[in-house]
Parts: C-alpha cells; structure tokens; sequence
C-alpha cells in the first residue's frame, strides 16, 4: 500500500467530516484512479476548492506539493517488491493453497509461540509499563493496528499509552521523547526501526538514533537486538511461510496486559 493511500485514510480516519479537508481526502480516495494524470488545476476543480487550498491540503498530509502527492498517486500492488505484503504472501498463499493451509499455518505459529515465549522479557515489559508514566505504542499498517489494540486493552486497566496512525505525528513524538519515556514498537520484520518502508528503495531510518526513550521492539526479527537503539526486544516465531503475525500479536499484547495487572495487584497489596 502506497505513502498517499495510508495519508489519505489516515485524515479521514481523524479529521472532522464536516471539514475541507476531509472532503478533500475523500473526494481523491472515491476519484484515486484520476490523481496521477490529472493536474492540479483539474483535480482542485473536481474537489470544488481552490488550488491554493490543494496545495495547503498537499503539504497538511506530508507532501511538498502537489505534484509531490501525484508522484505517491500511482498504485502498484507490491511497489516496493516486499516478499511479506499482504497481498502476496497472505491472499496469495489462501487462493493458491487453501483456507485449511491458512489455518494450519495460524494454529502452527500460535503453538510456537506458547512454547517459546520468553516470560522473562514479558515480565520485564509489564513492569516497564508501571515505571515509566509516558509510554506510546507505534507500528505500520497492520502492526500499528496492535499498537492502537494495546491502546485500548491497557486502557481497560486504567493505563493509558499514546499512539498515532499519522507517520508524522509517530515521528514527531519519537524525535522528541526523552528519558521519562518508553516506546514500544511492533514491527513484524524489524523493518520499522531501520527503513522508511513505504519510500522508493526503503531509505536507512535514523529516527530512532536521536530519540532519548527507552525503546522495546515487538518482533519476529532474530537479530533487532544488534541494533545499538533498541533496549530490549520481545521476539517470537514463525514456524511457517505465512505472516500471521496479525494473531500473534494479540496473543502476545494479552499476557503483556495480565502480566501488568498483577504487578498492578502486587503494589497495591503491598501498599496496603
């Protein structure tokens, strides 16, 4: 999925619908097919603004103009010819190897992380939850559906994280943490914490250099740990070819959750 098509869900997913530029937004998602071959005369005709208001709506969603939002407009299916995309690795393998093969490969993975999960780091990240009062959660696409998921689910247990679909915002809030702050990351590949993933040839990331929070990465990824940034890292398994990290990560983000209720617990019975 392309920069433009995530900035622009993104807005309508925030912004008041009775806004400007949520009419704008959803008027390019109805009309995206025509964004890449049409200027910006045009296409400020089509959302019935001006093209000052196109342009200010070009830069409020991250692009340097227009014609920088119409470079991002054109979709290929697996732009950045990443071998986890949904599309190819998850659709694929269900229209090619069948809906049992899916939940053979679900089931597989579930019982590889029940048996390897390291209770240690687990314990370790709910405590962290307790010490640290400034805490957010950041992932892509399907991995900041976890982080929103934590969200909601330490919510429930009167802790309470930010997060952010918006790139931006995810940016802006790690360049400035600092020490009083834990960042957690959930990254299936890792590839969030070293690459701007959704940019042409998936640039080095140096964000994470310069942030000064405690940083712990969610991940399938064996080696994050060799990443000077990361302070501690929760890994888990894939014993199949099929990314069903989507399950994994609820799975992992509920002992988390219990983990940091009964140290929860403990304090209080403690302090009594």
């Amino acid at each position: 999925m392309g920069l433009l098509i995530i900035r622009l869900l993104t807005l309508i997913n925030n912004e008041k619908t009775d806004s400007t530029f949520f009419h704008i937004a959803s008027t390019l998602i109805e009309n995206y097919s025509l964004i890449a071959h049409t200027s910006i005369s045009e296409m400020a005709k089509i959302c019935t603004v001006s093209k000052s208001t196109m342009s200010k709506f070009a830069r409020k969603i991250g692009f340097d103009d227009y014609y920088d939002l119409k470079d991002h407009a054109p979709f290929v299916e697996d732009r950045y010819q990443n071998k986890l995309n949904y599309l190819t690795n998850i659709i694929s393998a269900i229209e090619t190897k069948g809906i049992d093969a899916y939940f053979e490969a679900v089931e597989q993975d579930i019982q590889a992380v029940r048996e390897s999960l390291d209770m240690a780091i687990i314990n370790e990240i709910a405590q962290d939850l307790i010490k640290y009062k400034k805490v957010a959660s950041f992932g892509l696409l399907f991995s900041e559906s976890a982080a929103l998921d934590l969200q909601y689910k330490l919510a429930y247990n009167g802790k309470f994280i930010y997060t952010f679909q918006d790139d931006k915002k995810q940016e802006e809030f790690i360049r400035n943490a600092q020490e009083d702050t834990l960042i957690i990351i959930f990254s299936n590949s890792g590839n969030f914490l070293r690459q701007q993933q959704l940019e042409q040839g998936n640039p080095q990331k140096n964000l994470f250099r310069y942030t000064k929070a405690k940083l712990i990465a969610i991940t399938s990824d064996k080696t994050i740990n060799q990443l000077s940034y990361v302070d501690q890292a929760l890994t888990f398994p894939h014993s199949t070819s099929i990314q069903t990290h989507a399950f994994l990560y609820q799975i992992i983000m509920d002992i988390i959750v219990s983990r940091y209720r009964y140290y929860i617990q403990q304090d209080s019975i403690q302090n009594e």
